[in-house]
């Protein structure tokens, strides 16, 4: 906070707080936003400056004036001390305000859990626009550069300018403070036009103004002298002054104020060692030992740290008050400004320094503090082997994680740091911290991290640990991640749970990447230790397997029974990979029999909850599975948008996550006649088809097989499909059932008996499971009539598909029914083909139709002129972007593209969906999922 605006004495006069001086356009900005919140418009104010500037002063002028105003003042700020606290500020000005705004009782019954993200940006943000419904709202948070990062994230959503919401955002941050999540902040939301207020020195005249104030009297050339070396900083220039009348310099006769001598008084020219030493009753000491405490302190943790009784510490606070270096806030005290704490501090030994942050971090623990609430102390001053900090560190690493994997990072890495090599707990640390860093996208440091600690782990059980960690499958092909369970199921001594999880994720490896029938026997393996050991990780894995194994023989229905269960003991549980595993594959199953809108709610719901977590590994992987469910709903473009704003391939071998991509941006290049991309996705396919595992085979063979039939190369079509690769298999996608009806339409044109053999096998397994599901029905009635080339079957499977979900395997039925006799199927897929940008095969449906004489043209539909329909392929890319949390500059560097075109793209497109800021867009995508 700053200098304290209540009475002083200089110069012998009891004096009351001078008014602000030189911010006249500042206070004229503030007195607009306060006026236009008054009247219903929300907006945000950033105010920045160094310390000592006037930011804490500015606020006071913003509560009086809301005051005035009619306008409800809710105050919070952040601490250097609370960055690992999760929300610590904007739960002080609105939980704790009186009244609260928002549910207090809501928030302890979510506890740690993973859902307090989610709760601020939605349930809080609904509670803060209530009570702005009732009465305006200025809702302030200094000292942001502390904040932790949920704090900043949250803000990009609740503070972006709403006009709509009568709610006026004011935050202070110090020049130069704070990291990259707080600058990407503020860069948000001045791009959502919040007022950026950034404070410079005063000039000379308004100094003597303020200097005159505080005196009452013209201030003499010798006062103003002296003043001016302050260099216009407002708490050094009271300062000055406080000290001249505290030193007796200061004489005040005939309104005019004299200042004798011509040095610095010794409040400022004096080291704060010299200073601290020269108060009585022991207050120095009181005082040192204040500046390691958090921001703000009681006297009983103050007496805690000096082993002493409360009341014996009377005499040293009053003097600490009196020398302006303590002031009481409310039941608390506080340092009158951050610049003395921060000499305070600097003036102590630095080992003296970390031990009393040492100190006080123990002694708060023992008062009852979370861990995360001294984790940044412990961080700061532990040493090597201090076994209480790392334990703390830990648990404050598995409760930020939550909300933020990436600062549970570097939470859980300082505590490995701290715990000796030889520890018994290191592999398991190690695996919790690369675990953290994957979560967090941090892929690099995950791996380096592993490595290094793989050469030198100190047992069995602790390599097992982190190779069980380290694979991942943004990043590790399959072939990796199966050599790294095996190498740990190698291993001797091993506990039972964690050879469990190996034999499951081992399971889950060989789904994949076993042409031999192995996976099967793994399942069932797996399944057993699972239920042996109980553990829930193991058990969801297992059941992931066997429901994917289910439905590769045809019994979809079966699988999804199975993966509900498994998607139910996720949620009960903290298996976080697995419950997402669970979550996707019951999407891709729903999405494959057809259940579209089911996939797409769980979609919305799986990308809201990595979001919430700050779960980026998460995130990434329910895009594609978003792109997947995009393309079987015919949404060409968002099925390209969603796969574009990804981060590009690694180069680590083909992973699942690349062939998913592989396959969608080729189905979308096939439909939407992209020359060029469809070429890319070719030479990718031809890649890992020497390299992948055994499915990475199946989808690149498709791929190839897909471009040689859409250049009519049948011969080369046929020699892709023509391997042994399995038609309808494992794990079960919506594009399997597309492989069948291409294999179909390839072995009718090449007439080749064992590519028809092997589309029959394919009909059998699709009909396997009574009743049937619909849409397999239809699939498997749609391939037969393709190799019968029975006219009256391939209209039945177009009548079939008529009220499915999936328009284009309706187009593509209708179009393989048409003919003299049935036109109006080549018109239906026209239309279809037209109305879902495949133009590619509207084309063809189109030179069709002429030759009976049926005139199509392919004309550019009229855009919608709002709405989804209405964005251009370029504002969907960064629109999808924007949602997913990316920032503009963000956004800029992945598409190659300047600040300026993102800034286009995303003013048109918020103009062509209605809304005004990035939380409106995050409720709009949301709702369109």
């Amino acid at each position: 906070m700053g200098s304290s605006t209540g009475l002083s004495d200089v110069g012998g006069q009891r004096l009351v707080a001078p008014p602000i001086r030189g911010r006249a356009d500042e206070l004229k900005v503030i007195a607009e936003l306060v006026a236009a919140v008054r009247q219903g418009r929300g907006g945000a104010l950033i105010i920045e400056g160094p310390p000592g500037i006037g930011k804490s002063r500015l606020l006071t002028e913003v509560m009086a004036l809301a005051d005035k105003s009619g306008v409800r003042a809710l105050f919070g700020e952040a601490f250097e001390y609370q960055q690992a606290v999760p929300f610590f500020s904007l739960f002080m000005a609105t939980l704790r305000a009186d009244p609260p705004v928002g549910d207090a009782e809501a928030l302890r019954r979510l506890g740690g859990s993973d859902d307090l993200r989610y709760w601020v940006v939605n349930d809080l943000a609904d509670a803060i626009h209530a009570a702005a419904a009732q009465t305006p709202l200025a809702i302030m948070l200094e000292d942001i550069h502390w904040a932790d990062n949920g704090t900043l994230l949250a803000l990009r959503s609740l503070a972006a300018a709403q006009p709509d919401a009568p709610v006026l955002w004011v935050l202070t941050a110090r020049t130069g403070a704070g990291g990259p999540t707080l600058h990407e902040t503020l860069s948000v939301l001045q791009r959502a036009n919040a007022t950026l207020l950034r404070l410079a020195a005063m000039t000379p005249d308004a100094v003597a103004d303020m200097v005159q104030d505080t005196v009452r009297a013209r201030a003499d050339e010798s006062l103003l002298n002296l003043a001016a070396k302050g260099h216009g900083n407002p708490f050094l220039v009271s300062e000055l002054v406080g000290g001249l009348g505290e030193e007796g310099r200061l004489n005040v006769s005939g309104g005019r104020a004299v200042a004798t001598g011509d040095g610095l008084p010794q409040r400022l020219g004096a080291s704060m060692q010299q200073r601290l030493d020269q108060l009585p009753h022991g207050a120095g000491d009181v005082v040192r030992v204040a500046a390691v405490l958090p921001d703000r302190f009681s006297a009983g943790l103050l007496a805690a740290m000096l082993d002493r009784h409360p009341a014996s510490l009377t005499l040293a606070l009053e003097e600490a008050v009196r020398a302006d270096l303590l002031v009481e806030d409310g039941e608390q005290l506080r340092f009158r400004h951050d610049l003395l704490r921060d000499a305070t501090r600097q003036s102590l030994p630095q080992s003296l320094r970390r031990a009393l942050e040492r100190q006080s971090a123990s002694v708060m623990l023992g008062m009852g503090a979370a861990p995360a609430e001294v984790a940044m102390q412990l961080a700061h001053s532990a040493e090597p082997g201090d076994r209480e900090a790392i334990g703390a560190l830990r648990q404050a690493a598995q409760s930020v994680g939550r909300s933020d994997a990436s600062a549970a990072a570097d939470l859980s890495k300082r505590a490995l740091e701290l715990l000796p090599a030889q520890d018994p707990d290191h592999g398991s640390l190690v695996a919790e911290t690369v675990g953290l860093l994957n979560r967090a996208s941090r892929y690099g440091e995950a791996e380096e991290l592993a490595v290094a600690a793989l050469t030198e782990a100190a047992s069995p059980e602790e390599e097992a640990e982190i190779r069980l960690r380290l694979q991942t499958p943004n990043v590790h092909s399959t072939q990796r991640r199966v050599e790294e369970n095996r190498r740990a199921l190698e291993l001797g001594r091993i506990n039972e749970v964690t050879r469990a999880r190996h034999l499951a994720w081992l399971a889950y490896g060989l789904m994949t990447d076993d042409e031999h029938g192995q996976h099967h026997g793994a399942a069932n393996e797996a399944a057993a230790a699972a239920a042996k050991t109980g553990d829930p990780e193991s058990e969801i894995l297992a059941d992931i397997v066997l429901a994917q194994i289910d439905a590769g023989n045809g019994y979809a229905g079966r699988a999804l029974r199975r993966l509900e269960k498994a998607c139910a003991l996720a949620s009960a549980g903290d298996a976080i990979a697995a419950h997402d595993l669970a979550a996707m594959h019951y999407v891709l199953v729903l999405a494959a029999v057809g259940r579209l809108d089911d996939a797409v709610a769980r979609v919305a719901d799986g990308t809201e909850r990595a979001r919430r977590e700050g779960n980026a590994m998460a995130l990434d992987l329910w895009a594609y599975i978003a792109g997947v469910v995009h393309v079987a709903a015919g949404r060409l473009s968002a099925a390209r948008a969603a796969i574009e704003s990804l981060p590009p391939p690694q180069p680590t071998g083909a992973t699942d996550a690349d062939i998913v991509r592989m396959m969608i941006l080729a189905e979308v290049a096939v439909h939407a006649d992209d020359r060029n991309l469809l070429q890319q996705m070719v030479n990718d396919a031809r890649h890992a088809c020497s390299t992948g595992s055994y499915y990475v085979r199946r989808v690149a063979t498709h791929v190839l097989a897909l471009a040689a039939w859409q250049r009519d190369d049948v011969h080369d079509a046929m020699r892709w499909l023509g391997s042994d690769i399995t038609l309808f298999g494992t794990p079960l996608t919506p594009q399997v059932l597309d492989l069948v009806i291409l294999a179909a339409r390839v072995a009718s044109a090449a007439g080749d008996a064992g590519l028809r053999a092997r589309v029959l096998q394919a009909i059998e397994v699709l009909e396997r499971e009574q009743p049937v599901i619909p849409l397999f029905a239809g699939v498997a009635g749609y391939a037969r009539g393709i190799l019968e080339r029975d006219a009256a079957a391939l209209v039945a499977a177009a009548d079939a598909f008529h009220s499915s979900s999936r328009p284009l395997l309706y187009a593509a039925a209708a179009e393989d029914a048409g003919g003299e006799l049935a036109v109006d199927q080549l018109n239906a897929a026209f239309d279809t083909y037209m109305r879902h940008e495949a133009l590619a095969d509207a084309r063809r449906v189109g030179r069709e139709l002429r030759r009976f004489g049926v005139e199509r043209r392919i004309v550019s539909q009229p855009r919608a002129k709002t709405g989804w329909d209405s964005l251009t392929d370029s504002e969907l890319k960064v629109v999808n972007l924007i949602a997913r949390g990316a920032t503009n500059r963000d956004v800029a560097a992945q598409l190659h593209l300047s600040p300026h075109t993102v800034k286009t793209h995303v003013r048109n497109a918020f103009a062509k969906l209605g809304i005004t800021s990035r939380a409106q867009l995050a409720q709009v995508v949301r709702g369109s999922e």
